[in-house]
């Protein structure tokens, strides 16, 4: 691989963008202003360098969101606006975003702060962003090099995104299940369910900081754990339709405890 003389950028560090564009199908981009782009795009501002990638984020939020629209609009051409917003939405959620990330390896390439990189509730996010920030870098250097950018990024983002959108289209709660589970409460019991949550691991990031139960019309349905309290109560509401799928559950079933 070549290496650019930069103030900014060793020559490991440029071998690893490398490296990173190639594997996306993108050798095109191995020139100097565009691996800059990708450095600012995986820079965060933890990392007291002077720059960062919060501009590239803002504009890669619109290139994925496009994108997105694109795959829903050419595999399910049929499907409704509200139906169309659901699975985008999800599609460059956050949880999305950086399940995409790790699967291209990202999180080695990303410059963070100590203490941001030993915090997993930040580095999630981080990922995320990045991940938005990346797509950016990648469209604008594709554009100044006088590609189309929205055409060369289609094709490895619809390979990630097709099963999932699929798995959204064929399961809407999926992700949604206090949604879900609300619904369900209010049609068969005329309330919403009740959720007691609770801090149960003192350290900040732990992946089952707080523990929480969920009761529809004074039944126990489900427990879950989660690093937040939304999380948990997401866990436990998926336990409880999951028990809802076997068993009619009315206001004088039992439960254990």
């Amino acid at each position: 691989m070549s290496c650019f003389p930069s103030p900014s950028l060793s020559c490991q560090r440029q071998e690893q963008l490398q490296t990173l564009v190639q594997r996306l199908g993108l050798s095109s981009l191995s020139t100097k202003p565009a691996l800059a782009l990708v450095d600012e795009a995986l820079t965060h501002s933890s990392a007291g360098l002077g720059f960062d990638n919060e501009r590239l984020e803002f504009y890669g939020d619109a290139v994925l969101r496009l994108l997105a629209a694109s795959l829903l609009h050419k595999h399910w051409p049929e499907l409704s606006v509200g139906d169309l917003s659901r699975v985008r939405n999800q599609l460059v959620s956050n949880r999305e975003l950086a399940c995409l990330a790790q699967a291209i390896h990202l999180q080695p390439l990303i410059r963070m702060g100590s203490t941001a990189h030993h915090d997993p509730v930040a580095v999630t996010s981080i990922l995320a962003r990045s991940c938005e920030a990346l797509l950016g870098a990648l469209h604008q250097a594709l554009r100044l090099s006088g590609g189309d950018g929205l055409v060369e990024l289609y094709p490895w983002l619809e390979t990630h995104w097709l099963p999932l959108a699929q798995e959204l289209l064929d399961n809407p709660q999926h992700h949604h299940w206090k949604t879900a589970l609300q619904k369900w409460s209010q049609a068969a019991h005329g309330c919403l369910p009740t959720y007691i949550t609770e801090e149960v691991e003192p350290a900040h990031g732990h992946p089952q900081r707080f523990a929480a139960q969920v009761s529809v019309a004074g039944c126990l349905l489900g427990r879950g754990r989660g690093p937040s309290r939304r999380q948990a109560e997401q866990a436990a509401a998926a336990q409880a339709l999951a028990g809802l799928q076997h068993r009619p559950v009315g206001p004088t079933d039992g439960a254990s405890t």
